[in-house]
């Protein structure tokens, strides 16, 4: 979760959320790419309130393969704390914390939209990983959604796939996996976002509410049916990409 939206869900509230959980199937996914005993150093930028990290270090099947994960966020403060953070597994506020060429697996989960120049923050991140390594981007999917909450969230733009590519292909990476998510959700989404457009009141901070327990376990259940389904080629709120060093250039 974004830092800006840290008081309006509570971080309990927040790993259960349909939306932050159908993100870490996608991590899942990830370290499919990485051999089973193989170990691992994780880099995650623009990691907001660590859940990912925590993630990997309390739910996740990968846990043991983890030798170094630290999360990455200039916002982050002092007085911000978190239940699970330790020395292997930690929240860092410095963005020079890794070495170059350092990391196995880099985490861009919804921070490429937040900086104006997102081909040279792309290329900062990906210096700090080896030439075995792989990066899950993730951003905002078509900038017909653009709303009030990408204004609240301070985003830059919205991504298509072609988008994503080439900002990547800039920094020397090609796409191994690539694909829209929540594509179930993008008429909807489409439908409200056009009738309320420039809305403050109808959408600030309301995307992350958590929703009827019901229907969080159904969006949770339809969002693992579209991951196995290999995700949606044409349309979706989100842009998911796994990335490697492209050998060729």
């Amino acid at each position: 979760m974004d830092l800006k939206e840290v008081n309006e869900l509570s971080i309990l509230s927040e790993r259960k959320h349909w939306w932050i959980r159908t993100r870490f199937l996608y991590i899942d996914k990830l370290f499919n790419f990485f051999a089973k005993n193989k170990k691992l150093v994780v880099a995650e930028y623009g990691c907001g309130t660590g859940q990912n990290l925590w993630y990997l270090k309390e739910q996740s099947t990968v846990t043991a393969q983890i030798s170094k994960a630290i999360g990455i966020d200039p916002n982050l403060t002092g007085d911000f704390k978190t239940d699970w953070s330790d020395e292997k597994f930690k929240l860092s506020n410095n963005l020079d914390e890794f070495k170059k060429g350092e990391a196995d697996v880099v985490l861009a989960m919804d921070v490429l939209e937040h900086v104006d120049n997102d081909e040279e923050a792309l290329k900062h991140w990906v210096s700090t990983m080896n030439k075995d390594g792989h990066i899950l981007i993730t951003v905002p999917a078509f900038q017909s959604l653009w709303s009030y909450h990408d204004v609240f969230l301070e985003h830059k733009k919205r991504y298509t796939k072609k988008d994503l590519t080439e900002v990547a292909r800039k920094a020397g990476l090609k796409p191994v996996y690539l694909k829209y998510a929540f594509g179930y959700l993008f008429p909807v989404v489409y439908i409200v976002r056009k009738l309320t457009k420039g809305s403050e009141n109808s959408e600030a901070n309301q995307d992350l509410k958590l929703p009827n327990p019901i229907i969080n376990w159904l969006m949770v259940c339809i969002g693992k049916i579209e991951k196995v389904l290999g995700g949606n080629p044409l349309f979706g709120t989100s842009v998911i990409g796994i990335f490697k060093f492209d050998e060729t250039r």
